[in-house]
Formats: C-alpha cells, structure tokens, sequence
C-alpha cells in the first residue's frame, strides 16, 4: 500500500510540476504566466530569468521528493502512510507554486518597467451562430441521474443500521450535486472567439465543451464507483491493504488525471488541425490585471462562471463572480471534510481494538467502530462456532 500512496505522491508532482516549468519557454505570448509581445521573447532579462526560475524549480524539487522517501519506512501502519501523502501533497504544492510565483512576479516587473504591451484588453465577444449553437454542444446534465444512482447504492449495502455507510452515500450523493452545480455552470460559460472565421469558432467550441463536459461526467461516475467499493469493505469488514480498497484509491485518484491528460491530448490535437485550416484573423488579449498570480481570475466585469485556464488544463472559476466567490470558498471546506473523514476512519481502522462480548442470554456483541455489528458477518461467524463447540 505504502508504493500505491508513493506512486500517487509522484504522479501528482508530476504533474504540478510540469504545468509551472511549461511557462519556462514563451507560448502563444505567454511566458512565466505574463501576456508578452513577440519583440520580448528575446530579452536578455527574461532569458536570465528563465535559467535562474529553472535552477530554483530543480532545487525544490530536490527537497520536495526527499521529504517523500519517510513514507517507505511507514509498513506498518495505512492510516499513517495515508495522512504523511496528504500532508506531503499539499506542501509540495505549496513550495512549488512559490518557485512559480517568484518567476511570475519578476516577469511583470520586467513587462512594467519595459511598458510591453500586447493585443488589447480581454472584451466580450458576440459570435450570433456560437450564441445559438451553445446549447447544442454539451451532453444533457439529465445523465446525472446515473451517478446519483449509483452514490445511493452505500445506502442500500449498510441498512438502516449502518451510519458509516449512511454518511459515505450522503457525501457521494453531496458531491454529484456539487459537481452538476459545476457542470451547468461549465455550459453557461461564454463561448470564446478565436477568429473571425464563424465556422472555426463553432467547431473548436463544439469540440471543447462536448468532450470535457463528458469528462465531469465520467469522474462523478468514478468517486460514486469509488464510494460503493468503501461501502462494499466496511460492509465485509476488510481492511485497508485489500484489493477493494487499493481499487478505491486508485478510481478517485489516477484514473480521473489520465482522464484529464487524454481529453486535454484530444482536445489540442483537433483543435490545432481545424484552427490551422481557417484563414481568420486570431485575437490575442491582454488581461493580466484580471489573473492573480497568473493562476485566479477575478474579474468582475465578466459574468463568465467559468473561464479557460490559463496555466494549466480544463476550466478554472472567476471569483470576480458572487457564485464564484462561493464556490471558490466552499472547496476550502468540501475538500479537508472529504480528505480527513477518510483519514479518521483508516485511523479508527488500525488503532481501535474490537471488543468481544459474550452475554448470558448466548448472544455475542462486538464493539468496533467500522463494523455493524447487529448484523455484522463476523459476530454470526463467532456464534456459529461458539455454538457448535
């Protein structure tokens, strides 16, 4: 179990780093998350940068996957293994968006004080056929009832009886509304206008809402897939090194990223090919003072929910919004929830000692947090044999 955590660990940083250490070389007027013109690719201030950010990017990297190698001496317990990658997850990603930040900052100071300028400012665009074709380009958010489904089924494993079953489809049942608050607020967004060419501009939007709006889809399924497998083990009262468990893991942790990397593959392949057969002009903006960091987008000027990344793959919110602002608070408090309940109950798992009983009126009872035990398999196993002996 302790490989699959560490295997995890390195795919996620992987990936953080990849994103930040590809604003290293300019692309499409972007360099270090800063909107440049084309004379400034050449600056000599910049290309410093580039190899000073690229030295730091190494150096924490260094230290980052030494804090990691702890987690293999941690054989003995999940629960520990388990907490020690949470913890070294979100400090990794904290050192390395400082490494990002440093370069970024330096960046914008070399574009102010150098008075760059490109493209205009980010403005609302009407295309009138995007307009009319819009609700045509995502699936019907009426599939959700397939996940709901399915989240419902932890209900139906634990019975009435069960409250740790209860509480695991009550938040599976919580994230798939959460994640179609999500969904329709992907498909309100502002279809973006690449050129003046009306049928490019309806084929690349097509193209990129109907594939990662069938992306939600498909990772709501996997976290509902995932809570029924965590209902199934407590149910047959496994623990956590079983194979449903590592299956668990797996659904909610690496299949939704090589899910993410293959739509984001797909959706850049076609889109390079149609762009690169209109003949439209393409427009290029400059909305740095709407990107905190290069990362958030706050501008309130914008009614857009959504907005395209632009560090990074998918969609990100603009806080600029009211809905934005809460959506964007509530992941504080939905993730840790999420991430220390499942932690809590590796815990309970490992270090509880079960209690058994037997009373006088022949019946056996045992005390332990992740097992039902009024109609616990294990408690009838025990009585049968305490009952033929």
């Amino acid at each position: 179990m302790q490989i699959l955590f560490l295997l995890i660990g390195l795919l996620i940083f992987t990936i953080i780093l990849a994103t930040y250490v590809s604003q290293l070389k300019p692309r499409e007027y972007l360099w270090f998350g800063v909107s440049l013109p084309p004379e400034a690719m050449e600056d000599e201030e910049l290309t410093r940068l580039r190899v000073t950010s690229k030295k730091r990017f190494v150096a924490y990297s260094m230290w980052v996957l030494l804090a990691l190698l702890p987690l293999l001496f941690l054989t003995k317990y999940v629960s520990l293994s388990y907490i020690y990658t949470m913890v070294w997850v979100a400090v990794m990603m904290y050192v390395l968006r400082i490494a990002f930040l440093k370069a970024h900052r330096a960046a914008k100071e070399i574009k102010v004080r150098n008075g760059w300028f490109v493209g205009e400012k980010r403005v609302v665009r009407v295309d009138t056929k995007l307009s009319l074709l819009k609700e045509r380009m995502m699936i019907s958010p009426f599939w959700f009832i397939v996940p709901a489904l399915i989240g419902a089924v932890p209900f139906m494993i634990g019975g009435q009886g069960d409250g740790d079953n209860r509480v695991i489809g009550a938040v599976a049942l919580a994230t798939v509304a959460l994640m179609l608050g999500v969904f329709r607020a992907f498909g309100k967004m502002k279809p973006k206008v690449y050129s003046v060419d009306s049928e490019v501009n309806v084929k690349l939007n097509r193209i990129n809402q109907s594939y990662w709006s069938l992306l939600w889809l498909v990772l709501i399924i996997l976290n509902s897939v995932s809570a029924v497998l965590l209902a199934y083990a407590l149910q047959r009262e496994v623990f956590p090194e079983n194979a449903l468990w590592i299956a668990g893991v797996l659904i909610v942790s690496v299949l939704p990223v090589v899910g993410i990397l293959l739509v984001h593959h797909k959706v850049q392949t076609l889109s390079a090919d149609i762009a690169g057969q209109g003949e439209g002009k393409v427009f290029v903006t400059d909305d740095d003072e709407y990107w905190i960091n290069g990362t958030t987008y706050n501008n309130p000027s914008d009614s857009s929910l959504m907005v395209p990344k632009r560090i990074g793959i998918g969609t990100t919110i603009n806080i600029g919004t009211k809905a934005g602002k809460s959506i964007y608070r509530s992941l504080f408090v939905f993730l840790p929830v999420v991430l220390i309940g499942a932690g809590w109950m590796t815990v309970q798992a490992e270090f509880t000692t079960p209690h058994l009983a037997l009373k006088g009126n022949g019946q056996v009872s045992i005390e332990y947090p992740l097992y039902n035990t009024k109609e616990s398999s294990q408690t009838k196993r025990i009585f049968a044999d305490l009952q033929q002996r």
